[in-house]
C-alpha cells in the first residue's frame, strides 16, 4: 500500500512534506477539492522509522501505528475536510477516494482495513467511468502511444451498455472476466483500468503497466553553478570545491524550509564541451544542512557515483587524449526531496527528534544497500532463511500467519541455533576423525522427498548435524546423509 490519493482545499498544501514523487491529478474548481496522488515508495522506511516501527516486519500493530501517523499528517497538512485513501495502486485509491467524497466521508482510510477494502468494491460504475474519463485525459495529455481520445470515450460507451445488459450491477463484479475479453470488445485502455481494479495485487507496478504518472514540481529546483578557475581531472581536487557547492545548496534549501534529500544531480563539463550527468543518490532522507561544514555522507556518494561515472567518460576519449576530459564546470541540483513545514515538526517533534537511526546514516554512506534477512518456516536449511525486502514484505508476513504460534516458535528456535553462515549448497567433505571428541550432535532433519526425486530410494533424505572443530579450531556446521556421505553445510565463526 504505497500509493495516496488526497482530497484537499488548502491552497497551502504541499505533498512534498510527504514525498517527493507526486502529481496534480484534479486542480481544484470552485467547491470541489485539488486532488493529488502520492507515491511514498522513495520515503516509506523513512516513515515507517518516524512512526516508530519496523518498515519490514509488517506487523498488524506496527500497520495500525503508522496509519494514525499518516491519519494525523494528512489532517495536519490537508486541513478541515480532507479526503486520503491509501491503495496498492493510484487508480484504486482515487476509486476509493470518490466513494468517500461521494457519501460525505473524510479523513484518513487504508486498504488494510476492512472499511478500505470495502471502498473500491462499493464503487458504482458512474464512478469507475467517470474516473476512466479522467485517464483518459491524462493519457491523452501524456502522448500514450497508439492512443485515441475519441475511439476510447467510443469505447467506454459500449462497455456502459455492455454491463447494463448483463445486469453487472459493479466493476468489482468484472473479476471473473478473462482479461483478453475486454482487450478484445474495448481496447486495450480499458483492459489496462480493468487489471488495476480486478488484479491490483498482481499488477502493482504501474510504470510497466502504462499509468499516466506526471510528476509535478511546485517550487523552482535549487541549483548552484560553478566555473573553475582551473580544470579539474582528480577526485581529491574536486572534493573541497564540491564541498563548498553543498554548502550553498544547504542555504538555498533552509530557504525553502526544512527540507531532507533523497537524490542531487551533479551535471559536469569537460573541456571538450561533452557533458556528463552523475546521479547522487540517498537511500534514506538525507538531512543535508546538518552535516554542514563538512558534508561527508554527500561527498561519499558523490565519489562513488563520480568514479562510477568517469571511467565510461575517460573511457571515450581515448582519440582526444585525457586532458580534454578534465572538469570546466557543473551544475549541482537537488532533484528529490520532503521539506517540512512547521507544523509537521510541532505535531511529530518527539517521534522526528527520535528519528536519528543510526542505521539508515549507515547505509547512506556505503556504496551499496545493507541486507537484511529472516527466518522464514522451513526447516530445510538452505531454505531456512529469506532476503527481506522493506517494500514487499507482506507476503512473508502473511506466510507466517498461516502456521500456528507454535510452529513458528519452534522455527525461530531452531534457526537461533544454526549458524548465521550457510552456505548456499552443501560441500562434500571426507569422513571426520575423531568424531567422539570433537564432534557435538545437533539436530537430525528429512528431506522434502516429493521434490528430491530419486532421493528417497537412494536412501539420502536423512541428515543428522553435528558441529565440528576443524583444525584452526572453527566451529564448522556438518551432516552426513543417509548414505554416509559427509558435507559442511555452515560456519559459526
Amino acid at each position: 500500500m504505497f500509493y495516496l490519493a488526497v482530497s484537499s482545499l488548502q491552497s497551502d498544501f504541499n505533498p512534498e512534506s510527504l514525498t517527493p514523487r507526486f502529481m496534480l491529478w484534479q486542480p481544484a474548481a470552485g467547491e470541489n477539492h485539488a486532488i493529488w496522488l502520492l507515491d511514498l515508495r522513495p520515503v516509506w522506511p523513512y516513515w515507517c522509522q518516524q512512526a516508530g516501527i519496523s518498515p519490514i516486519k509488517n506487523q498488524m500493530n506496527h500497520q495500525e501505528r503508522l496509519h494514525s501517523f499518516l491519519r494525523q499528517a494528512v489532517a495536519a497538512l490537508g486541513g478541515e475536510g480532507a479526503v486520503a485513501v491509501m491503495d496498492v495502486n493510484p487508480w484504486r485509491a482515487l476509486m476509493g477516494m470518490e466513494v468517500m467524497r461521494e457519501r460525505g466521508l473524510q479523513g484518513f482510510v487504508s486498504a488494510d482495513n476492512p472499511i478500505g477494502r470495502n471502498l473500491v468494491s462499493e464503487a458504482s460504475w458512474d464512478i469507475w467511468f467517470r474516473l476512466a474519463g479522467e485517464v483518459a485525459v491524462h493519457w491523452f495529455g501524456c502522448g500514450r502511444e497508439r492512443f485515441n481520445l475519441q475511439v476510447f470515450r467510443g469505447q467506454a460507451r459500449q462497455m456502459a451498455q455492455g454491463m447494463e445488459r448483463l445486469g453487472i450491477q459493479k466493476p468489482t463484479a468484472l473479476t471473473g472476466m478473462a482479461a483478453m475479453a475486454i482487450r478484445r470488445r474495448y481496447g486495450a485502455a480499458l483492459h489496462d483500468l480493468w487489471l488495476w481494479t480486478a488484479h491490483a495485487h498482481e499488477h502493482d507496478e504501474l510504470g510497466s503497466c502504462g499509468f499516466p504518472w506526471v510528476l509535478w514540481h511546485q517550487q523552482e529546483s535549487v541549483q548552484v553553478k560553478r566555473h573553475l578557475d582551473m580544470p579539474l581531472l582528480e577526485w581529491e581536487h574536486i572534493e573541497s570545491v564540491l564541498r563548498d557547492d553543498v554548502d550553498r545548496l544547504c542555504t538555498l534549501l533552509n530557504k525553502q524550509g526544512v527540507g531532507r534529500v533523497l537524490s542531487l544531480e551533479w551535471r559536469v563539463v569537460f573541456l571538450d564541451l561533452s557533458c556528463l550527468v552523475i546521479p547522487i543518490r540517498f537511500r534514506h532522507p538525507h538531512d543535508l544542512p546538518a552535516e554542514s561544514p563538512h558534508h561527508r555522507t554527500a561527498l561519499l556518494q558523490a565519489c562513488y557515483a563520480f568514479e562510477d561515472a568517469i571511467s565510461a567518460a575517460m573511457g571515450a576519449a581515448i582519440d582526444f587524449g585525457v586532458y580534454e576530459k578534465a572538469i570546466g564546470s557543473w551544475d549541482l541540483l537537488v532533484t528529490e526531496k520532503i521539506t517540512l513545514p512547521p507544523v509537521m515538526r510541532d505535531l511529530f517533534g518527539a517521534i522526528m527528534d527520535a528519528g536519528d537511526d543510526r542505521l539508515q546514516e549507515l547505509e547512506n554512506r556505503l556504496p551499496i544497500p545493507l541486507k537484511a534477512y529472516e527466518i522464514t518456516n522451513n526447516w530445510i536449511p538452505e531454505e531456512g532463511y529469506c532476503l527481506v525486502d522493506s517494500l514487499s514484505s507482506s507476503s512473508t508476513m502473511a506466510e507466517q500467519k498461516s502456521l500456528g504460534e507454535i510452529t513458528r516458535a519452534s522455527f525461530h528456535a531452531l534457526g537461533r541455533q544454526r549458524p548465521l553462515f550457510v552456505y548456499p549448497k552443501p560441500r562434500a567433505c571426507p569422513q571426520p576423525i575423531n568424531q567422539s571428541r570433537t564432534w557435538t550432535f545437533r539436530e537430525r532433519i528429512m528431506d522434502k522427498w516429493w521434490r528430491s526425486g530419486s532421493a528417497s530410494s537412494q536412501g539420502s533424505t536423512q541428515r543428522d548435524y553435528y558441529v565440528m572443530r576443524d583444525q584452526e579450531q572453527r566451529a564448522v556446521w556438518v551432516f552426513k546423509d543417509g548414505t554416509g556421505k559427509w558435507y559442511v553445510h555452515g560456519m559459526y565463526n
